[in-house]
Protein backbone atom coordinates (compact mmCIF):
# COMPACT_ATOMS: atom_id res chain seq x y z
CA UNK A 1 0.00 0.00 0.00
CA UNK A 2 1.01 3.60 -0.65
CA UNK A 3 0.47 6.14 1.93
CA UNK A 4 -0.41 9.63 0.39
CA UNK A 5 0.55 12.47 2.99
CA UNK A 6 -0.65 15.38 1.70
CA UNK A 7 -0.37 19.00 4.13
CA UNK A 8 -2.77 21.29 3.86
CA UNK A 9 -3.25 24.99 4.84
CA UNK A 10 -6.25 27.19 3.77
CA UNK A 11 -6.41 25.64 0.17
CA UNK A 12 -10.46 25.71 0.10
CA UNK A 13 -9.72 26.85 -3.76
CA UNK A 14 -7.71 23.58 -5.44
CA UNK A 15 -7.83 20.78 -2.50
CA UNK A 16 -10.31 18.94 -3.84
CA UNK A 17 -8.76 18.73 -7.02
CA UNK A 18 -5.63 17.71 -5.67
CA UNK A 19 -7.90 14.67 -3.60
CA UNK A 20 -9.64 14.05 -7.34
CA UNK A 21 -6.10 13.11 -8.82
CA UNK A 22 -5.80 10.78 -6.05
CA UNK A 23 -8.99 9.06 -6.24
CA UNK A 24 -8.56 8.72 -9.93
CA UNK A 25 -4.85 7.07 -9.32
CA UNK A 26 -4.97 3.25 -11.52
CA UNK A 27 -3.38 2.02 -8.21
CA UNK A 28 -6.12 1.46 -6.31
CA UNK A 29 -4.17 0.49 -2.72
CA UNK A 30 -3.88 3.50 -1.29
CA UNK A 31 -4.54 5.59 1.91
CA UNK A 32 -4.51 9.38 1.52
CA UNK A 33 -3.81 11.17 5.16
CA UNK A 34 -4.21 14.86 4.99
CA UNK A 35 -2.64 17.10 7.73
CA UNK A 36 -5.20 20.68 8.17
CA UNK A 37 -2.72 22.61 9.71
CA UNK A 38 -5.31 24.91 11.43
CA UNK A 39 -6.65 26.03 8.03
CA UNK A 40 -9.02 29.34 9.13
CA UNK A 41 -11.10 29.10 5.28
CA UNK A 42 -13.24 25.88 4.54
CA UNK A 43 -10.30 23.19 4.02
CA UNK A 44 -10.66 21.23 6.99
CA UNK A 45 -14.69 21.39 6.04
CA UNK A 46 -14.24 20.61 2.51
CA UNK A 47 -11.86 17.33 3.51
CA UNK A 48 -13.66 16.06 6.18
CA UNK A 49 -16.42 15.98 3.77
CA UNK A 50 -14.17 13.96 1.20
CA UNK A 51 -13.01 11.71 3.91
CA UNK A 52 -16.96 10.85 4.66
CA UNK A 53 -17.15 9.74 1.28
CA UNK A 54 -13.75 7.50 0.93
CA UNK A 55 -12.34 5.25 4.32
CA UNK A 56 -9.42 5.37 2.29
CA UNK A 57 -8.94 9.23 3.35
CA UNK A 58 -7.82 10.24 7.00
CA UNK A 59 -8.31 13.47 7.86
CA UNK A 60 -5.70 14.71 11.05
CA UNK A 61 -6.41 18.33 12.86
CA UNK A 62 -2.83 20.24 14.25
CA UNK A 63 -3.76 21.57 17.39
CA UNK A 64 -1.76 24.66 16.54
CA UNK A 65 -0.53 25.78 12.80
CA UNK A 66 3.10 24.67 12.96
CA UNK A 67 3.88 24.84 9.19
CA UNK A 68 4.39 22.53 6.01
CA UNK A 69 7.14 20.51 7.88
CA UNK A 70 5.76 19.17 10.63
CA UNK A 71 2.44 18.36 8.76
CA UNK A 72 4.35 16.56 6.52
CA UNK A 73 6.42 14.68 9.41
CA UNK A 74 2.92 13.62 11.00
CA UNK A 75 1.43 12.06 8.08
CA UNK A 76 4.81 9.72 7.91
CA UNK A 77 4.77 9.11 11.24
CA UNK A 78 0.85 8.16 11.10
CA UNK A 79 1.92 5.82 7.70
CA UNK A 80 0.89 2.42 7.26
CA UNK A 81 1.85 1.96 3.71
CA UNK A 82 5.15 0.29 2.59
CA UNK A 83 6.22 3.43 0.60
CA UNK A 84 4.89 7.09 1.32
CA UNK A 85 4.35 9.38 -1.43
CA UNK A 86 3.41 13.14 -0.88
CA UNK A 87 1.62 15.28 -2.91
CA UNK A 88 0.93 19.34 -1.91
CA UNK A 89 -2.82 20.09 -1.71
CA UNK A 90 -2.47 22.48 -4.88
CA UNK A 91 -0.82 19.98 -7.14
CA UNK A 92 -2.22 17.35 -9.07
CA UNK A 93 -1.36 14.13 -10.36
CA UNK A 94 -1.86 11.94 -13.59
CA UNK A 95 -4.20 9.69 -13.09
CA UNK A 96 -1.17 6.68 -13.43
CA UNK A 97 1.50 8.55 -11.73
CA UNK A 98 1.47 5.56 -8.75
CA UNK A 99 1.12 2.67 -11.03
CA UNK A 100 4.01 3.82 -13.27
CA UNK A 101 6.24 4.93 -10.02
CA UNK A 102 5.81 1.45 -8.26
CA UNK A 103 7.24 -0.31 -12.00
CA UNK A 104 10.19 1.53 -11.96
CA UNK A 105 10.42 1.38 -7.91
CA UNK A 106 10.31 -2.91 -8.75
CA UNK A 107 12.48 -2.38 -12.26
CA UNK A 108 15.33 -0.49 -9.89
CA UNK A 109 15.40 -1.13 -6.70
CA UNK A 110 16.05 2.60 -5.78
CA UNK A 111 14.28 3.91 -2.65
CA UNK A 112 13.65 7.29 -4.04
CA UNK A 113 11.38 7.62 -7.01
CA UNK A 114 10.25 10.89 -8.53
CA UNK A 115 9.31 11.91 -11.59
CA UNK A 116 8.91 14.96 -14.68
CA UNK A 117 6.39 17.61 -14.11
CA UNK A 118 4.54 20.44 -16.04
CA UNK A 119 3.49 23.94 -14.55
CA UNK A 120 -0.15 25.10 -14.47
CA UNK A 121 -1.69 28.22 -12.75
CA UNK A 122 -4.55 28.94 -10.93
CA UNK A 123 -7.16 28.75 -14.12
CA UNK A 124 -5.09 24.74 -14.55
CA UNK A 125 -3.38 26.59 -17.62
CA UNK A 126 -0.01 25.31 -18.68
CA UNK A 127 2.20 28.51 -18.24
CA UNK A 128 5.92 26.95 -19.31
CA UNK A 129 7.67 23.90 -20.96
CA UNK A 130 7.30 20.60 -18.78
CA UNK A 131 10.43 19.73 -16.40
CA UNK A 132 12.03 16.45 -17.93
CA UNK A 133 13.54 14.65 -15.06
CA UNK A 134 17.06 12.82 -15.62
CA UNK A 135 16.71 9.06 -14.83
CA UNK A 136 18.32 8.88 -11.92
CA UNK A 137 20.14 11.28 -9.74
CA UNK A 138 22.58 11.50 -6.67
CA UNK A 139 24.00 13.41 -3.92
CA UNK A 140 26.65 15.48 -5.96
CA UNK A 141 23.91 15.84 -8.95
CA UNK A 142 21.75 17.66 -6.48
CA UNK A 143 24.27 19.98 -5.29
CA UNK A 144 23.12 21.66 -8.68
CA UNK A 145 19.64 20.65 -9.70
CA UNK A 146 17.13 19.92 -7.35
CA UNK A 147 15.14 16.99 -9.34
CA UNK A 148 13.04 15.68 -7.05
CA UNK A 149 9.99 17.99 -5.78
CA UNK A 150 7.70 17.04 -3.34
CA UNK A 151 4.89 16.59 -5.37
CA UNK A 152 6.61 14.04 -7.26
CA UNK A 153 8.33 11.66 -4.46
CA UNK A 154 7.69 8.63 -3.82
CA UNK A 155 10.00 7.20 -0.94
CA UNK A 156 10.25 3.62 1.16
CA UNK A 157 8.58 4.10 4.82
CA UNK A 158 11.47 2.48 6.49
CA UNK A 159 13.62 5.69 5.36
CA UNK A 160 11.44 8.12 6.00
CA UNK A 161 10.39 7.18 9.68
CA UNK A 162 14.26 7.76 10.49
CA UNK A 163 14.67 10.94 8.74
CA UNK A 164 11.75 13.05 9.05
CA UNK A 165 11.61 16.80 7.48
CA UNK A 166 13.57 20.00 9.38
CA UNK A 167 11.35 22.57 9.73
CA UNK A 168 14.19 25.06 10.63
CA UNK A 169 15.42 25.17 7.38
CA UNK A 170 13.42 27.12 4.52
CA UNK A 171 14.47 24.20 2.03
CA UNK A 172 13.18 21.26 4.09
CA UNK A 173 12.77 19.02 1.36
CA UNK A 174 15.82 19.98 -0.34
CA UNK A 175 17.85 19.01 3.19
CA UNK A 176 15.86 16.03 3.67
CA UNK A 177 16.37 14.58 0.21
CA UNK A 178 20.81 15.29 0.68
CA UNK A 179 20.42 13.93 3.79
CA UNK A 180 18.75 10.41 1.97
CA UNK A 181 21.11 10.44 -0.40
CA UNK A 182 24.42 11.32 1.40
CA UNK A 183 23.70 7.90 2.92
CA UNK A 184 23.44 6.87 0.00
CA UNK A 185 20.38 5.84 -1.23
CA UNK A 186 19.65 5.37 -4.66
CA UNK A 187 17.09 7.68 -6.87
CA UNK A 188 15.28 6.89 -10.06
CA UNK A 189 13.03 9.14 -12.13
CA UNK A 190 10.51 8.45 -14.52
CA UNK A 191 10.83 10.38 -17.80
CA UNK A 192 7.13 11.06 -18.16
CA UNK A 193 4.71 14.03 -17.04
CA UNK A 194 2.67 12.57 -13.91
CA UNK A 195 2.38 15.30 -12.05
CA UNK A 196 0.91 18.99 -12.56
CA UNK A 197 2.98 21.80 -10.45
CA UNK A 198 0.72 24.76 -9.84
CA UNK A 199 2.43 28.21 -9.56
CA UNK A 200 0.90 30.65 -7.39
CA UNK A 201 1.75 34.34 -7.65
CA UNK A 202 3.18 35.67 -4.03
CA UNK A 203 3.76 31.48 -2.77
CA UNK A 204 6.68 31.15 -1.34
CA UNK A 205 8.09 28.86 -4.29
CA UNK A 206 7.33 32.01 -6.45
CA UNK A 207 9.80 34.21 -4.19
CA UNK A 208 13.18 33.05 -6.50
CA UNK A 209 15.25 35.68 -4.96
CA UNK A 210 14.72 34.36 -1.23
CA UNK A 211 14.88 30.56 -2.60
CA UNK A 212 18.45 31.49 -4.23
CA UNK A 213 19.87 32.91 -0.67
CA UNK A 214 18.29 29.96 1.07
CA UNK A 215 20.08 27.86 -1.20
CA UNK A 216 23.34 29.21 -0.81
CA UNK A 217 22.54 29.03 3.15
CA UNK A 218 22.08 25.57 3.02
CA UNK A 219 25.63 24.90 1.12
CA UNK A 220 27.29 27.00 3.61
CA UNK A 221 25.78 26.19 6.91
CA UNK A 222 23.76 22.39 6.50
CA UNK A 223 26.02 20.34 3.65
CA UNK A 224 29.11 22.34 5.16
CA UNK A 225 30.57 22.74 1.73
CA UNK A 226 33.80 24.66 1.11
CA UNK A 227 33.54 28.04 -0.56
CA UNK A 228 34.74 26.99 -3.73
CA UNK A 229 32.20 23.83 -3.68
CA UNK A 230 29.46 26.37 -3.16
CA UNK A 231 30.23 28.42 -5.85
CA UNK A 232 30.35 25.90 -7.86
CA UNK A 233 27.07 24.47 -7.15
CA UNK A 234 25.19 27.79 -6.75
CA UNK A 235 26.02 28.88 -10.60
CA UNK A 236 24.75 25.61 -12.08
CA UNK A 237 21.74 26.05 -9.46
CA UNK A 238 21.31 29.49 -11.08
CA UNK A 239 21.41 28.82 -14.45
CA UNK A 240 19.63 25.42 -14.30
CA UNK A 241 16.80 27.29 -12.58
CA UNK A 242 16.67 30.29 -15.47
CA UNK A 243 16.28 27.43 -17.91
CA UNK A 244 13.62 25.60 -15.54
CA UNK A 245 11.24 29.18 -14.67
CA UNK A 246 12.48 31.56 -16.95
CA UNK A 247 12.90 30.14 -20.58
Amino acid sequence: MVSIVMPAYNCERFIEKAIKSVQDQTWEEWELIIVDDCSTDRTYEITAACAKKDSRIRLIRQETNKGVACARNRGIQEANGNVIAFLDSDDEWVSTKLEKQLELQAKTGAEIIYCSYDFIDENDEAIRKPFIVPRETNYDKMLASSVISCSTALIATSLLKKHLFRPEYYHEDYVLWMELLVIPVRAAGNREVLAHYRQLSGSRSNNKKNAAKQRWFVYRNVLHLGMIKSLNAFAKYALLGMIKYVL
